[in-house]
């Protein structure tokens, strides 16, 4: 799936993956190729991407948003410095 994760500064990551985990409002959330639709806020804490041949990117995040759609994953978010 791909996945894309946007700051005010422009994109920060672009690129296809196997997973992606976000610190939601409710818990952590794993979301997956085909996954169904989904907007939801997202908290302070980490964004993992998992992007295969145990491969694993992550960002500090401060808060933002997960938008799910047919395509994959687009995270708007504020960078954290924690």
């Amino acid at each position: 799936m791909l996945v894309k994760i946007i700051s005010l500064e422009g994109i920060v990551y672009q690129g296809e993956a196997e997973a992606a985990i976000v610190p939601g409002k409710q818990g952590q959330l794993t979301i997956l190729a085909r996954h169904i639709g989904l907007i939801t806020p997202l908290k302070r804490g980490k964004i993992r991407i998992k992007e295969g041949d145990n491969n694993q990117r992550s960002f500090k995040i401060e808060q933002g948003v997960l938008e799910v759609g047919p395509k994959g994953a687009n995270i708007l978010m504020t960078p954290s410095s924690f």
